[in-house]
């Protein structure tokens, strides 16, 4: 399945029982809760993105393969050497104030499963990494309010890199803190795109 099909599947089976929780927002909160050296259980994370939900039918099938198979390709790609690692986002025929606010989303999803893994400990994590948490809150509060031109798509497709690179980064100094080394690319982009 492409990553386009994994958003929108996802997407659509959140929606179909009205969470609050969109599905880049699920998987940011899932890549959050890998950087731990525990690694987060399946049922842990499906149960904090459908707080306070009771789906039933075919609704609850649908949204538990949909989380399931979301949480087994996002840690397949978190764990393989080749880094095929996406932020799960709407593809780029969407309009960019959808996927500035989904971005928003994964930012904010991210910081919340790095605050539930308890792996955000200023004191313990290098400088580069907690610089990296600095920014995905920046980021969460992306401006989406924007007209899609040329320096806008290309802002967007810089924070989306630095995203995949600050996952990896912090991944690597909160849950294999043994093999930490510095991914490369990590480092603030598109400042353009951010609210001042």
């Amino acid at each position: 399945m492409t990553e386009t099909q994994s958003y929108t599947k996802l997407a659509a089976a959140l929606q179909a029982i009205d969470a609050d929780v969109t599905a880049a927002g699920a998987q940011g909160m899932l890549c959050g809760l890998f950087c731990s050296p525990d690694e987060p259980e399946t049922a842990q994370w499906i149960a904090q993105v459908l707080d306070g939900l009771s789906p039933k039918g075919d609704a609850a099938r649908e949204v538990l393969e949909a989380l399931t198979e979301t949480y087994q390709d996002t840690r397949e790609r978190l764990r393989n050497d080749s880094l095929e690692f996406e932020p799960l986002l709407p593809d780029d025929a969407a309009p960019l104030p959808e996927r500035a606010r989904e971005l928003g989303q994964w930012c904010e999803g991210f910081l919340f499963g790095l605050g539930v893994a308890g792996s955000h400990q200023p004191a313990k994590l290098p400088r580069e990494a907690n610089e990296v948490v600095n920014d995905l809150t920046e980021i969460a509060r992306v401006d989406t309010d924007l007209t899609a031109d040329e320096d806008n798509e290309m802002a967007f497709t810089e924070l989306v890199e630095y995203l995949r690179a600050a996952t990896l980064l912090l991944r690597e100094h909160t849950a294999l803190p043994s093999s930490a080394q510095p991914v490369a690319g990590a480092g603030p982009a598109g400042g353009d795109f951010l609210d001042s």
